[in-house]
């Protein structure tokens, strides 16, 4: 955990240094479209761009995003498309996998453990909106040499300028082995008002566990996320 701590106080750092180059470049801000694990059921609007551990992707005209994730996933796909039927709902679909996670434990289709990638599906509905609060839930679909189904809820609530708390619930259930996972994590982002283009995520995992079979382990949620406007 000091290690993460460590981390996450060099990117602020580092980050200061950014905003003058920031300025000069003339950036306007966007915003990621996700919580930690979870996606938001609004896309971005056309020719965003998000770049982070867990979440790159652009918006294109028409409400639609390509996404992937190099370290844990974002709907539990790794690659793939979302698309914004209305504000307050999107579906997504692409592999569901996961190649990369921080700690002992696992969040998704592992690879270490054998498992194959599937199609996967997700349909974000967003419960509520404002400047101070946010939440969606998304049922889930995962299809290939074994199927499994879920939900998983998201919420964001925003306390400063500075930081906004974020909690997540994700549950999954295996039909090939018949049982169920659950995981919880939650934490802070933390957007520096004078560095509007970079959020800093730190937070506690409570890692994906087979209910009624082994006990959860702990692992921390770290992510570094530049969003930009690349048509303004």
């Amino acid at each position: 955990m000091n290690k993460t701590i460590s981390i996450l106080c060099a990117a602020l750092i580092t980050s200061f240094s950014i905003n003058s180059f920031g300025e000069k470049l003339n950036l306007t801000a966007s915003a990621p479209t996700h919580y930690f694990y979870t996606p938001t059921a609004y896309v971005n609007e056309p020719f965003d761009l998000v770049v982070s551990l867990h979440e790159i992707s652009y918006s294109f005209p028409g409400r639609l995003q390509l996404q992937a994730s190099i370290l844990d996933n974002i709907g539990r796909l790794n690659f793939g498309g979302k698309y914004g039927i209305l504000d307050n709902l999107s579906v997504g679909a692409g592999l569901a996998y996961n190649f990369a996670h921080i700690g002992l434990g696992k969040h998704g289709i592992m690879a270490s453990d054998g498992a194959h990638p599937r199609f996967g599906t997700y349909l974000a509905i967003g419960l509520a909106r404002t400047e101070k609060f946010e939440c969606a839930i998304t049922p889930h679909i995962q299809i290939g040499d074994r199927i499994s189904i879920g939900t998983d809820f998201g919420c964001m609530g925003t306390i400063s300028n500075w930081i906004s708390l974020i909690g997540e619930v994700g549950t999954s259930f295996d039909f090939h082995d018949q049982i169920f996972w659950l995981n919880f994590d939650g934490g802070a982002r933390i957007h520096p008002p004078k560095i509007p283009f970079l959020q800093f995520d730190a937070g506690i995992d409570i890692e994906e566990f087979p209910v009624g079979h082994d006990h959860p382990t702990v692992a921390p949620y770290i992510d570094a996320i530049f969003s930009i406007q690349t048509n303004r």
